[in-house]
């Protein structure tokens, strides 16, 4: 009997519960919760972070390093590049991406917010179904 697909399955349930998959699980979480009205990422995202940069599609190395103020390889360590479904919210500390996610734009879209960072005290997101600029989606709490 041949054991290679079952290390396939394997591998593909390993990858499918990736740390990145649980952080946005708790953004979509939390934007459902609301009534898909509104997200508050300091709530959703656990642990010690100072702010949360955002990248929409098609961002490559250097639009992260302009956003981030550092070198940072969404090129090889994410799909940004090249998906148009997703934004990547990049938790920052000491100068440094700690955790990432790459969050589904179908649960919560942070397109609109692309190349801005937000310090953690101010990661509350109001859903905008007809903002005056961009497209449906979330804004920050402060600029809604």
């Amino acid at each position: 009997m041949c054991r290679f697909p079952y290390f396939l399955l394997l591998l593909f349930l390993v990858a499918c519960d990736s740390p990145t998959n649980g952080i946005s699980k708790n953004i979509a979480v939390g934007f459902e919760s609301s009534g898909e009205k509104s997200v508050n990422l300091a709530e959703a995202v656990a642990g010690y972070w100072e702010k949360v940069c955002i990248l929409g599609p098609y961002m490559n190395n250097d639009m992260a390093k302009t956003t981030l103020g550092f070198k940072w390889d969404v090129e090889s360590k994410t799909s940004i590049t090249s998906n148009e479904g997703v934004s990547l919210l990049l938790f920052v500390r000491d100068g440094k991406v700690i955790e990432y996610a790459e969050h589904p734009r179908n649960q919560g879209d942070f397109s609109n917010l692309t190349m801005r960072c937000f310090p953690k005290e101010s990661t509350i997101f109001i859903q905008n179904p007809s903002p005056k600029k961009g497209w449906p989606g979330l804004f920050n709490k402060n600029e809604a």
